[in-house]
């Protein structure tokens, strides 16, 4: 089974690119998308397979959300179409505030997405800056409790630049798809070093990233 965390854009106004992936066949697709992580399903998915969308979304002043969790079904199920995996989703909505109870609440209905065993793939391109944070801590906690493989986590990035007509506005180009499970993998592996000294631990982390 796939369990798929994926954040939503909050604007009105979506892109659809194909991304370049630095030569990964894994998450290498030769479409356009608007989401990042449906290069990766889109190569992953298996006909029969159970596949757990959880959209991890936020609530916007001007009613966008709903539509991009539709979007983001619409192209999902479209690249499914010539797959035939069982795609169940499953939005998270929660406020746009940045305080501790939001934040413990999101992450309580995470892990509780979770299951046994599950090959999990995420995408943090889109939504506000402490998704990812919380988004890391549920992944460990997957990892740790649920026996979870953490296979992608994936990033979509662009460059914006003047859309030359004078008014100050800009226009996404270059857009580039990046892994960052090795951050992931990084951080469990500091947690994990136990030495005496933080001149100790400086050196095997030199050794280990082979500065």
């Amino acid at each position: 089974m796939i369990i798929v965390f994926s954040d939503v854009p909050m604007k009105k106004k979506l892109y659809a690119f194909r991304y370049r992936s630095s030569g990964n066949a894994e998450i290498d697709y030769d479409k356009e998308v608007v989401f990042p992580v449906n290069c990766v399903l889109a190569k992953t998915m298996r006909k029969g397979e159970r596949v757990k969308v959880v959209l991890l979304a936020k609530e916007d002043v001007e009613g966008n959300t709903p539509v991009n969790v539709n979007e983001f079904v619409k192209e999902l199920d479209a690249i499914n179409a010539d797959i035939g995996a069982e795609i169940e989703y499953v939005p998270l909505v929660t406020p746009f505030k940045e305080t501790g109870d939001v934040h413990e609440n999101l992450f309580r209905e995470i892990v509780g997405q979770l299951e046994n065993g599950a090959q999990i793939v995420a995408d943090v391109t889109y939504g506000p800056k402490p998704l990812p944070i919380i988004l890391f801590a549920a992944l460990n906690f997957a990892e740790k409790f649920f026996n979870a493989e953490i296979k992608n986590i994936v990033y979509g990035k662009v460059n914006f630049v003047d859309d030359g007509q004078g008014e100050g506005n800009t226009v996404p180009v270059n857009p580039e798809l990046f892994d960052l499970t090795h951050l992931y993998y990084l951080n469990g592996v500091t947690n994990a070093m136990e030495y005496g000294s933080s001149e100790e631990a400086l050196d095997a982390l030199d050794r280990l990233l082979k500065f």
